[in-house]
């Protein structure tokens, strides 16, 4: 019982702090304060920064100190990182489609696959042109009223073997005598087309710049990858103006009339077009 009163004496004991200034002891601030109170604000204060600490631990400090969160963290990476794998062997098999493709084109031979994958094609169009296909509609619109005003164009309305295309306006790319017309059986997968050297070629459709080279045997080329799977080739130039990743509008300057490459004689431009990996006819959409 002595020693129940004498704790409790203990906790009601109460002491007084004096703030005094140190120069004239004068009183600043005085506080009365007891051993119960002292333990009480004491729990209160830990009890705090308890739960202030498990508040950080799990959202500012949870990386660094709660281990699970870490690997839960780690986990989201992996998966991320499969799926970032998964994505890039898809579209290297795409790209590797694509230049097979392209190789035979530009090489005159039959491609070893009609059917090529456009995932990746479409996805780069999007990314290439700035403008929204309702706006591109809008211009080609435009250019077609303004080009059939002036006389210098005459869009071609043919009909050819694919709907899609048809339904695309496709403009000459220069003006001249064709020498030698498209004759697939016998591998030459467009036409000749004599002109003026140093005539300037023109893009026959809003599209982008997948190819701009030299080679030994057709010179300078350039390839205009448009809408709807649709590729323009353009051979033996004297020199192209455009660079891969440009976008070029229908009617646009890109290249100029030369005899550039082991196979041409005099100037002119062996134009090609090709669908879905399969060559089209131009002079089934085109009126030269």
């Amino acid at each position: 019982m002595n020693l129940k009163k004498t704790f409790a004496g203990w906790l009601a004991h109460r002491y007084q702090l004096v703030v005094r200034n140190e120069e004239n002891f004068a009183e600043r601030a005085t506080f009365n304060f007891s051993h119960a109170q002292f333990i009480s604000l004491s729990v209160v204060l830990l009890s705090i920064l308890v739960v202030f600490s498990m508040a950080l631990t799990t959202t500012i400090l949870a990386k660094w100190l709660n281990p699970a969160h870490a690997e839960r963290e780690n986990r989201e990476k992996l998966v991320q990182l499969a799926l970032e794998v998964d994505r890039l062997e898809e579209q290297t098999i795409q790209q590797k489609n694509f230049i097979a493709l392209l190789q035979s084109i530009i090489a005159g031979k039959e491609p070893p696959d009609n059917k090529l994958v456009t995932a990746e094609k479409k996805q780069t169009n999007k990314a290439a042109m700035p403008y929204s296909p309702e706006e591109l509609s809008a211009a080609d619109a435009l250019l077609r009223r303004e080009v059939e005003a002036s006389g210098s164009f005459s869009p071609s309305v043919h009909s050819g073997p694919n709907k899609d295309v048809q339904e695309m306006v496709v403009f000459p790319p220069i003006r001249g005598v064709i020498t030698a017309p498209f004759k697939k059986k016998r591998g030459h997968y467009g036409i000749d087309i004599v002109a003026k050297e140093r005539e300037p070629i023109k893009c026959v459709a809003d599209g982008t710049v997948i190819f701009a080279s030299w080679t030994l045997e057709i010179g300078w080329i350039v390839v205009v990858q448009h809408d709807k799977e649709l590729i323009s080739i353009y051979q033996h130039n004297a020199a192209f103006l455009k660079k891969v990743g440009n976008f070029v509008r229908a009617g646009e300057v890109m290249a100029v009339v030369g005899k550039s490459g082991s196979h041409s004689a005099k100037p002119h431009l062996h134009f090609e077009l090709w669908y879905g990996g399969e060559a089209l006819d131009p002079e089934h959409f085109v009126t030269f």
